[in-house]
């Protein structure tokens, strides 16, 4: 049995060991000072955020709101609303889901000067620290924006998979800034691509010289593991060519109006025809009229074709489609190309079937008529965030997908709708805070905006169906007294105390099965997640038995001072998998603490 407390030199030595970790960072950063007054790149004045007072005092955990919970029970996906500021969040799932992700959405405030800043700190927004207002137009404008995006990107990059890939939108204000971030924190040589989304049928007159239609989203893979991003559906043409004699075929039949005769023949179908001997021969419904006039009744043509007749049969009977040129040249639309992709352009366009600003507006208006104005001046329309999911995840229907700009829930009613397209699991995670933003009106951004929307999507609204789908709502809170690299073994304790909801998430359990004041169990319909959360071990012989009476397999976390632990009671059963906490949670904390 592990012991169930330290003594007084053990809590020194762990003192002493952070102390000796927070000086190696302060002498690590003075090392770079130099490197980074010379370095390639961006350099800006690093401006700190009021949050992170909250960090410096505190341990950062997931709470569950039950009550917000949206249950359908119809076997689609949970997903999860985190209302909070989105750097907590990301710490937390820095934990939860490191590496587990699959794609990133995010639509960052764009620091235009009048965009708000939204998901800023008010206080830095408009003055300096000391209460000096700061014009629209400084420098240091940057510098707030970039100490902001850096510090959210660098948490982002440790959750992506290799094969992961983030998308950022952004405008002309701070692209170029961000391209330079982007490439240190990502790495230059995993930018997948740029591409350019019209977003405005008319555009904005920013001068009499230039109107802005455009803006940019930003695609990097997460690791040097190569991606391949897929585009619209694979559905155009594939000429069927004159070819060799491999097939050895002397005639092939088409079977009547089976053909459909493409521009020239006035879209007549073919009512039967026969290649055989090199030559060509067909009989027409009617006299077909050639643009000049001419009447066609006897066409000939010289050649041999690809594919012998089984192929020919096999292909009609599963539905591909051919056609013909009014030169009789062969094309097919293949069955099977629904689930192919081919390679996306860098233009996103309407013509492509990807919305603008004014799209999105209007489905929001659809979701939210009661609104005199609407909170998001440029919201991001649906069909975008689809495109862009698909690209990565089309054929990845268990994927993760995480938006930590959420705004007014595009992202996951684009998941949402994808899954229902395909029969996809996809779940989605959705972080956004809840400041009050204004815009005519007064309201909270996760509560009165993205949680409805989302809920509607959920449970129907203006006569559309439902989709279905589950959520569970959490928010960021935080736990103990110290900051992370001066945690003491109180602190350590209440972390252990309150991690359910965060060790609930990182096993995608949620359903809580039992709680006692020793323990806590959730479930899902394939596993148990069992928490031994206290440090005293009287009960522990308890618990042992109530979770090898579990018919399912079980996560078991228990209690322990270090990282690793010793323990053998589940050894002979392959159902049940041990970890520790809460040391682990507090490494990945220190990971990120020095990052910062």
């Amino acid at each position: 049995m592990k012991k169930s407390s330290r003594t007084p030199k053990d809590n020194q030595i762990a003192q002493l060991e952070n102390e000796v970790t927070r000086l190696n960072k302060k002498i690590t950063k003075y090392e770079a000072l130099e490197l980074k007054q010379n370095r390639y790149g961006l350099v800006w004045l690093d401006v700190p955020e009021a949050f992170e007072n909250d960090v410096e005092n505190k341990l950062p955990i997931l709470d569950e709101v039950p009550e917000l919970a949206i249950k359908s029970n119809d076997g689609k996906p949970t997903h999860l609303l985190i209302e909070g500021d989105n750097y907590h969040a990301l710490t937390c799932l820095n934990y939860t889901h490191k590496g587990k992700v699959d794609v990133i959405y995010i639509d960052p405030p764009y620091n235009t000067g009048s965009d708000g800043f939204k998901y800023k700190d008010k206080r830095f927004l408009k003055e300096y620290p000391d209460g000096t207002p700061v014009p629209v137009d400084h420098p240091l404008r940057h510098s707030y924006w970039l100490s902001f995006m850096r510090k959210r990107l660098e948490l982002a990059k440790d959750i992506l998979k290799d094969d992961g890939v983030i998308f950022i939108s952004i405008d002309d204000s701070e692209f170029a800034q961000l391209k330079l971030l982007s490439d240190e924190i990502f790495n230059e040589k995993n930018l997948i691509g740029i591409f350019t989304w019209i977003r405005k049928k008319k555009g904005s007159n920013l001068s009499k010289e230039f109107r802005k239609i455009t803006e940019y989203v930003l695609a990097y893979r997460g690791g040097n593991k190569q991606v391949v991003l897929f585009g619209q559906a694979a559905y155009a043409k594939k000429e069927v060519p004159l070819l060799n004699r491999a097939n050895n075929v002397s005639i092939i039949h088409f079977p009547a109006n089976k053909i459909k005769v493409g521009k020239g023949f006035n879209n007549i179908l073919v009512k039967k025809g026969a290649f055989g001997s090199g030559e060509l021969q067909v009989e027409l419904l009617d006299d077909i009229k050639i643009k000049d006039g001419y009447i066609l009744n006897d066409f000939r043509l010289k050649g041999r074709f690809r594919w012998a007749q089984k192929t020919i049969d096999e292909e009609l009977e599963n539905g591909s489609i051919f056609t013909a040129s009014n030169t009789f040249r062969i094309n097919i639309a293949r069955y099977n190309q629904a689930d192919k992709f081919k390679s996306p352009s860098s233009l996103l366009s309407p013509d492509d079937g990807i919305g603008t600003n004014e799209d999105a507006t209007e489905e929001l208006r659809a979701l939210f008529p009661y609104l005199d104005k609407l909170i998001f001046d440029y919201p991001k329309p649906v069909s975008l965030i689809k495109y862009l999911i698909s690209s990565i995840v089309k054929n990845k229907k268990e994927a993760k997908i995480i938006d930590f700009f959420a705004g007014s829930g595009t992202t996951g009613q684009a998941v949402m709708e994808l899954n229902d397209e395909d029969k996809g699991g996809r779940q989605f995670i959705l972080i956004t805070d809840n400041n009050e933003v204004t815009n005519g009106q007064r309201h909270k951004i996760m509560t009165d905006i993205c949680y409805p929307r989302i809920k509607k999507v959920i449970n129907g609204y203006n006569s559309k169906k439902g989709l279905g789908n589950s959520v569970r709502y959490f928010k960021t809170a935080f736990v103990g007294k110290n900051n992370i690299l001066k945690a003491d073994d109180a602190d350590k304790i209440e972390l252990a105390h309150n991690a359910g909801g965060m060790l609930a998430i990182a096993e995608n359990t949620f359903d809580q099965f039992e709680k006692t004041d020793f323990w806590q169990i959730f479930e899902n319909e394939k596993q148990f997640t069992a928490i031994y959360f206290r440090e005293e071990f009287t009960k522990f012989d308890d618990f042992v038995e109530r979770v090898e009476k579990l018919k399912k397999p079980v996560v078991v976390y228990i209690f322990s001072w270090e990282k690793e632990l010793e323990f053998t009671d589940f050894d002979d059963n392959k159902n049940i998998k041990v970890k520790t906490i809460p040391q682990p949670i507090l490494e990945i904390y220190k990971e990120i603490y020095n990052l910062i």
